[in-house]
């Protein structure tokens, strides 16, 4: 019951939920250009190699990942929420920009995201037990989800070791689970403010 009434308090309103989308969309899709423009990854069609549902498959995956660290996470949204979102997009900005630029060493690439995974272990850890689930979805999920879309020819890695993936790709995408917990936060916050506009109005 207290599981319940926890996930009830922690809802995402539609307009929140647009949000998501919005920022899957443009982020999703930014990150993304820096393999294609860097030839880390080759889709077979697309406008300079980047095709028109790019942005639309992002906004889905954002979305059904909030909803999904809404369900079976334990976001705590706080005062500090909006800052430490920006800190993980800043964060994984960073993170892949380098899987980009060195993506032909990827043992170099490798190493340097589990020292950045490695440099912050302790607010990792504590995000990963409050956040067990959602955290073992994101980094498993990730990799296999885009190593069936290389199965069947949408894309490629021009360096993957990994099977047809490279070896660093579960690194970056556990650099990317403090990003998703906090954007699920900020989604639950913006939604929790909405009826309080709405009173004011």
């Amino acid at each position: 019951m207290a599981a319940r009434a926890a996930r009830a308090e922690r809802r995402v309103t539609p307009a929140a939920l647009l949000g998501v989308a919005l920022i899957g969309a443009a982020l999703g899709a930014g990150w993304d250009l820096f393999h294609v423009r860097t030839h880390t990854t080759i889709y077979a069609s697309g406008v300079g190699r980047l095709p028109w549902w790019v942005p639309l498959e992002f906004a889905f995956v954002y979305l059904v990942g909030v909803l999904g660290i809404r369900a079976l996470g334990a976001p705590a949204p706080d005062e500090r929420t909006r800052a430490r979102l920006a800190f993980e997009a800043a964060w994984v900005t960073v993170v892949y920009a380098m899987t980009a630029v060195l993506h032909r060493h990827e043992a170099v690439v490798a190493i340097v995201a589990a020292v950045a995974l490695a440099s912050r272990a302790r607010s990792l850890r504590s995000l990963v037990r409050a956040n067990p689930i959602p955290a073992a979805a994101i980094v498993a999920g990730g990799p296999v989800v885009e190593a069936i879309l290389i199965g069947a020819g949408v894309f490629r890695y021009t360096f993957a070791s990994l099977g047809n993936i490279p070896v660093w790709l579960p690194l970056l995408y556990a650099n990317a689970v403090p990003f998703a917990i906090r954007l699920a936060e900020a989604a639950i916050q913006a939604s929790d403010r909405e009826p309080a506009r709405e009173r004011a109005r």
